[in-house]
């Protein structure tokens, strides 16, 4: 795709909060070095690489002293690899520097109920590393967040806990949206100020449009992720009308790029604006959507979440 030069402006200064990175479990199109050299040669501000397996708080902090043209941050995954609901991990995390912690992807048991919703169109590439881990007796039970009463597990009030500590940003990963509902509300009694529902259109989640809204006015951060779109799990029609019903200020776009053969991060997030421009976002909005919300989430100076 030919950019404009508005979507290049628009880049420029930008943040993509979602990038999948080497080292990892499976193949990379780069590792935290290359993502960030490019990162920095486009001219954005910050990137977060993701590891569904392992914190990345340490590398993070390690690259953008090698890379000090872009800013990289660190996270952690709150899957079986980490101990699953862990507030040990999440503490290790927030005292090395992770910027935020998403709840369990690929280890959620709403995930894995919904993996008939990715028949006829492209598997995630990380099922794969589950269904091995599985085959070589290692699996266990997928993680659910509440318990038979519908309250949340202890240990979850551990981790919010923990994340309200260190100031780190929540993300909920691949729960289901009954998890989400009581994951919020119990985040913003313990304090946590950063909330982001993690691609709300995937499949597996597809949260509807008044509920993205009800959530959006609370100060919770909806991402739209490229990934979904270039993958044909959703089209982009889609994506525009939930962002149309979040509203912009509500949105936080990203790529979740970085598998081998989808485009470099930069040139996904480029495309992706580019999409947004042409669909009638004005550039103000874009610009909220790729740079006021995600600055001010990993720089601490968006305090977004209301207390209702």
């Amino acid at each position: 795709m030919v950019l404009s030069d508005e979507a290049r402006s628009l880049l420029q200064g930008s943040y993509d909060l979602h990038i999948h990175s080497a080292p990892d479990l499976m193949p990379r199109k780069s590792n935290d070095l290359g993502f960030a050299r490019r990162a920095a040669t486009a001219g954005m501000a910050g990137i977060l690489v993701k590891s569904h397996f392992t914190s990345t708080a340490d590398r993070a902090a390690l690259v953008s002293e090698v890379v000090p043209d872009v800013r990289v941050y660190g996270a952690l995954c709150l899957n079986h690899s980490s101990g699953g609901i862990n507030p040990i991990a999440a503490e290790t995390a927030g005292r090395s520097g992770a910027r935020l912690v998403w709840f369990p992807t690929v280890d959620a048991r709403n995930e894995l109920e919904h993996m008939d919703r990715y028949k006829g169109i492209s598997t995630p590439f990380w099922y794969t590393i589950a269904q091995e881990l599985r085959a070589e007796g290692m699996a266990r039970e997928p993680i659910y967040l509440l318990n038979e009463d519908g309250k949340l597990l202890p240990e979850v009030y551990q981790v919010l806990d923990v994340i309200a500590k260190y100031d780190m940003i929540l993300a909920t990963g691949h729960i289901g949206i009954e998890e989400i509902r009581v994951l919020v509300k119990a985040a913003k009694g313990a304090g946590v100020r950063r909330i982001v529902l993690t691609h709300p259109d995937l499949p597996s989640i597809k949260m509807p449009f008044d509920l993205q809204a009800e959530l959006a006015k609370q100060g919770v951060l909806m991402e739209r992720t490229y990934m979904i779109n270039f993958s044909g799990k959703v089209t982009l029609d889609y994506t525009f009308a939930a962002t149309r019903a979040a509203g912009v200020a509500g949105t936080l776009l990203s790529t979740d790029f970085g598998q081998p053969k989808s485009p470099w991060p930069d040139e996904g997030f480029g495309e992706f604006i580019q999409h947004f421009l042409d669909a009638g976002f004005t550039r103000d909005e874009v610009r909220t959507m790729v740079y006021d919300n995600p600055a001010g989430l990993v720089n601490g100076s968006c305090h977004r979440i209301s207390a209702s």
